[in-house]
């Protein structure tokens, strides 16, 4: 397991060319996803917390020499790991806390917006 690290995303569903990926590890990304946006972008619109688990199927094709990873692979992959992601999602949040400390909730304050947000 690692913590942290940047993700670029990509439209999908497809997979990198060698070009893409080894731009990508040059710019100092570590994850090549296709989810995280918009989501990420409406989180902040409405101040709510969020964050990212990336469940890593196989290194992109331009990090490792060799062939790229298959389809097939990266469902082999994902369904010998699913179980360990729903465990840790149950860990989280389970473990959140009953009050949010974090600037979430006041990431916006002091913006004038078009609409009122929930509160």
């Amino acid at each position: 397991m690692t913590d942290g690290g940047t993700l670029v995303v990509i439209e999908g569903p497809r997979f990198s060319s060698r070009a893409e990926s080894r731009w990508f590890s040059g710019n100092g990304w570590s994850i090549v996803g296709m989810t995280g946006f918009p989501e990420s972008v409406l989180a902040r619109e409405l101040a709510l917390c969020y964050t990212s688990i990336s469940l890593v199927t196989d290194h992109d094709a331009g990090v490792e020499a060799g062939e790229g990873v298959t389809h097939d692979e990266v469902l082999s992959f994902f369904a010998t790991n699913v179980g360990r992601m729903r465990s840790l999602v149950a860990d989280v949040v389970a473990a959140l806390p009953e009050e949010r400390t974090c600037p979430c909730p006041t990431a916006l304050d002091g913006l004038k917006l078009p609409f009122d947000l929930p509160g």
